[in-house]
């Protein structure tokens, strides 16, 4: 057995006693033992992490015999010891250069047990670009709050913070990835397709992918009103394709939308149908939600977030395993219509509170997805069950009850009408169902949709796109700075936030203000200024801006902004004026007067968003905008709805804090302040993080923060010229050695290349 000297690494020593890990069997253990022992295993693993990284790093530069070791790294070495890929130890290196030498915290961090591998794998990536000022202060910023962050949100937490240091380089960096956008398909191993649209650019792709959700929501909706269950993801993938491939001439979105409700819409079940995938429990049939379906361990949390704003329903005074749809929060809370995963999408944004499915914001029916009176299952009608048998839906099958579409009345004469004449094929509704066309070639049995008149000018017909939340600060969003900004989808660069904001003008704009210490003061309703060509498909978004006070009182409009800019700057001023001047008693964080209301009302859930910023359940990352407001201390027995008693909790965790067999309890010592009690008796305490946004550092002069493969440093041996058959160095060869070294002398004194040191473009 190899005897390990005591090293210096990265000055810690190997000498150092290991973690004290429980030796005994977990199955004698009582709850609280059993997590504690659970605790220590894993900071021993940690531990064993660390000392694995050692080793590896040596190991890629020893050389036999001597202890010496070589500058650069050999991944081989460690590729052959352990039988792993090279671009696998590569990785693991690169890992272990940047904790144990170029970020010592995180080697400490892992050391002490507290970060493993894996979270020190986001850092040392998402670092690789900064400089070592700017990566220090990163980590220095989130080493605290790692820990207690999921791998995809504190992935994200680092983008932003490098994006606020470096806003330069992040900026240069986006457009050079959007300069290599592509698009890639691949043929999977189970036979599908898969394509993949890769760097795009995110003032183009966000909108389409917002469009593309918002057409699938709507073409879900009408398939379930005419008692159709597809999954929501197939329904995407659909409206996908279709988009693509192209769908008739002069569709607009509620006519694509009509177009691909008639080509998803299935024929029912019969008893003489045995296609064991085209019932319900088929693996195309199953209900929404499901195994296939519902958020799992790797569903990323744009698929699990459902919507992103909307004021959920109280399950205080009933059980969740009882309660029925409408108990579970209904189109009058504004919450979704049954309370589960798969109708997230359904709540409204801020504190509207109601189902969006018609034009003035009531629900089509609460009794359930099929609205009032439509008829589902085996009660179609004949002529209902022929048109669906055949492919053609009628408008009452495919739009929702009533005739409602979301964000609008729908009026018969905007709804393009099936033609009654036969198609050119002479098929009719009724025949032998002829064979599948080619791609090229419209389907017989999909009703067509007539053309625009001549000079009709293409609009949205209401289609609104889901609720979502853009944030990004006040200045970034005035032109004063490039800080970060945030959508469901990851994080931004300061300039594409500010452009995705003020596209996004119909929506509710909503101000965040902290004191000098990062804590919540006040949250400011503005409204924001009218810009021409605004998008009204954006207007169940939610805009949040953050700032200082000090920095809305230090701000002069009519001095440092023009036009819209000013126009905004001067209505913070006022609406942040009116808050102070209101009596304490009157602030949303210590009135009493909706003490005895069952639900809290829209100033109040506003500040409850702002101050949980996510669900409050110890890590869950779901954004309070998209949560329930819970009362910590049920309303039925006595708990007041004010600030100091509510929460914002997500679906799931809502209904395992009311359901007494979860085990999990939850009390609110301090507002904002949530101490979670497990089933193992053990503590758990949350808080929102406080609002400290860090500086930008500069970088020096002519350094755009693009790295490349040439990044790491090679020690590399003085050019020397050839000689010619004589032995002796040609005028232009001394030329060409002058060249070189003035070259280089340029670039080790940070000067900007000459333009004579190019080739001529010729």
């Amino acid at each position: 057995m190899l005897e390990v000297p005591v090293s210096a690494m990265g000055g810690w020593s190997f000498d150092d006693p290991l973690p004290a890990v429980p030796l005994g069997d977990p199955a004698g253990c009582v709850g609280q033992d059993a997590e504690a022992g659970l605790v220590a295993w894993f900071r021993r693993w940690v531990h064993d992490q660390w000392r694995l990284l050692c080793w590896m790093r040596e190991t890629a530069r020893a050389r036999a015999d001597v202890l010496e070791r070589a500058p650069d790294p050999d991944a081989r070495a460690i590729a052959t010891a352990l039988g792993w890929s090279v671009s696998m130890a590569a990785s693991w290196i690169e890992v272990a250069d940047g904790a144990l030498v170029r970020l010592p915290r995180l080697g400490e961090a892992m050391r002490s047990g507290d970060l493993q591998e894996s979270k020190v794998g986001k850092f040392v990536v998402g670092l690789r670009d900064v400089t070592d000022e700017q990566a220090g202060a990163v980590v220095e910023s989130l080493i605290g709050e790692a820990p207690r962050l999921g791998v995809w949100e504190l992935e994200q937490r680092i983008a932003e913070a490098v994006k606020d240091v470096d806003p330069d380089g992040a900026e240069n960096r986006r457009r050079a990835a959007v300069a290599r956008a592509r698009v890639r398909a691949r043929i999977a191993p189970s036979g599908a397709a898969e394509i993949h649209g890769l760097d795009l650019d995110p003032l183009l792709a966000v909108p389409a992918y917002e469009r593309l959700e918002a057409l699938a929501e709507e073409v879900h909706a009408r398939l379930q009103a005419a008692g159709q269950d597809v999954a929501r993801g197939r329904v995407q993938a659909q409206v996908m394709l279709r988009l693509m491939h192209g769908c008739p001439a002069g569709a607009d979105d509620l006519s694509i939308v009509e177009y691909v409700t008639a080509e998803m819409t299935r024929p029912p079940a019969t008893p003489d149908d045995d296609d064991p995938d085209g019932g319900p429990g088929g693996p195309d049939g199953g209900p929404d939600g499901g195994p296939d379906d519902g958020p799992g361990p790797d569903t990323s949390p744009d698929e699990a977030r459902g919507s992103e704003t909307g004021d959920g329903p109280d399950l205080d005074d009933a059980d969740p395993a009882d309660a029925a749809p409408s108990d579970r929060g209904g189109p009058s809370d504004g919450a979704p219509s049954n309370g589960g995963p798969s109708d997230r999408g359904r709540s409204e944004s801020g504190s509207g509170g109601s189902d969006h499915r018609t034009a003035d914001g009531g629900a089509a029916g609460e009794d359930g997805e099929d609205g009032e009176g439509e008829p589902s299952g085996d009660g179609l009608a004949e002529g209902d069950r022929a048109a669906r048998c055949t492919g053609a839906a009628r408008p009452e099958d495919t739009g929702l009850a009533g005739g409602a579409v979301r964000g609008r009345v729908d009026d018969p004469s905007e709804t393009p009408d099936v033609p009654d004449d036969p198609p050119p094929s002479g098929w009719r509704p009724g025949d032998r169902a002829p064979d599948p066309p080619p791609l090229d070639e419209p389907d017989p049995t999909i009703p067509g949709i007539p053309p625009p008149p001549p000079g009709a000018r293409w609009t949205p017909r209401g289609l609104v796109f889901p609720p979502a939340v853009l944030r990004t600060t006040l200045a970034t969003v005035l032109g004063l700075g490039w800080a970060h900004g945030r959508l469901p989808h990851g994080a931004l660069t300061g300039l594409d936030a500010h452009h995705l904001a003020w596209a996004r003008t119909a929506a509710q704009w909503r101000v965040l203000l902290y004191d000098p210490h990062g804590h919540l003061e006040h949250v400011l309703l503005v409204r924001a200024p009218h810009k021409a060509h605004a998008d009204p498909r954006y207007r169940r978004h939610v805009v949040e801006l953050t700032a200082h006070s000090s920095d809305i009182d230090a701000l002069d409009p009519d001095h440092q902004l023009i036009g819209v800019y000013a126009e905004l700057a001067g209505r913070t001023r006022t609406a942040l004026a009116a808050a102070r001047a209101r009596p304490a008693h009157e602030h949303p964080a210590a009135t009493t007067a909706e003490a005895s209301n069952r639900f809290p009302g829209a100033e109040l859930t506003r500040w409850i968003h702002a101050r949980d910023r996510t669900c409050r359940f110890p890590m869950c990352t779901v954004p309070a905008v998209a949560c329930q407001i819970d009362h910590t201390h049920d309303h039925t027995l006595g708990g007041p709805t004010q600030a100091d008693n509510l929460g914002a909790l997500s679906v799931g965790d809502h209904v395992c804090k009311h359901d007494p067999r979860s085990g999990w309890t939850v009390h609110q010592p301090t507002a904002g302040r949530f101490v979670w009690t497990s089933p193992t008796g053990t503590h758990h305490a949350t808080e929102p993080p406080r609002h400290r946004p860090l500086r930008p550092i500069r970088r020096r002069p002519y350094d755009h923060g693009l790295a490349g493969y040439w990044h790491t440093s090679r020690d590399t041996k003085p050019w020397r010229p050839r000689t010619d058959r004589h032995g002796r160095i040609t005028d232009a060869a001394r030329s060409t050695l002058h060249d070189i070294d003035r070259r280089r002398r340029r670039r080790r004194e940070g000067r900007p290349p000459d333009p004579y040191d190019a080739d001529p473009p010729f």
